[in-house]
């Protein structure tokens, strides 16, 4: 005589209850796959916006940090021990130099890809600085004629895009595009201020109170460094 299980397992009982455990279908994998890559893309998107406004933000902070180094330097009377006419215990002026042109005439000039910060050197006849940033294509070793101290070379595509000024005229702005132009910033110790010179303009006669240097990157984003004759820096 056949024994009937009057006692069904948990196993058949939850089966019949709740049927068989079943898989995704194609369709359901599809959309999560559509899903996912729309995510996906929006993140890459954002991330790549996101990243080219860091870069532009940490190249115009070098900038800021770099000017007030400069001044720094100058009020703080960092010695040049040169030769070639130097006085050995000269106090020399401190700048930075920019520039809109696109190349570089002398190895370390100024471009729309990199400034330096220099050593407004006198020779020792009459110790009088010029505000202008000289060079013979080396950096390094201050001295008469070659002033550059530091050369900062930008790594990505980020580039200067214009100089603007109160000179010649109120918001004078040097571009690639109408023919460039280099400022040079220069402080003298002991005071914080700055004298800040335009390149085409006598700065013995004429000087800017402020120049703004707007960096910007392949994608148009943009940053503003404000150097005022007053010795204030601002990045905005």
């Amino acid at each position: 005589m056949a024994i009937v299980d009057k006692h069904p397992s948990f196993a058949s009982r939850f089966t019949r209850r709740y049927g068989a455990a079943r898989g995704f279908t194609l369709v359901e994998m599809l959309v999560v796959v559509a899903i996912f890559a729309v995510v996906a893309t929006i993140l890459l998107f954002n991330y790549s916006d996101f990243s080219t406004s860091i870069g532009v933000r940490n190249l115009a902070e070098e900038i800021g940090l770099s000017t007030r180094k400069a001044q720094t330097y100058a009020t703080g009377v960092r010695v040049i021990s040169g030769t070639n006419g130097l006085y050995s215990d000269m106090f020399p002026a401190y700048g930075v130099t920019f520039s809109v042109n696109a190349n570089a005439a002398t190895t370390y000039d100024p471009t729309i890809n990199n400034f330096a910060l220099f050593a407004d050197v006198a020779p020792n006849n009459d110790r009088v600085t010029n505000n202008t940033y000289d060079n013979n294509g080396t950096c390094g070793v201050p001295d008469v004629g070659q002033e550059c101290v530091e050369n900062f070379a930008f790594t990505g595509q980020d580039t200067i895009a214009s100089l603007c000024t109160d000179v010649p005229t109120a918001n004078t702005c040097m571009t690639p595009a109408n023919g460039g132009g280099t400022v040079n910033v220069v402080f003298h110790r002991p005071n914080p201020d700055a004298v800040i010179c335009v390149s085409g303009v006598n700065c013995a006669t004429r000087q800017a109170s402020y120049v703004k240097v707007t960096v910007q990157s392949p994608k148009g984003a943009q940053r503003i460094i404000t150097i005022w004759n007053t010795g204030q820096i601002s990045v905005n």
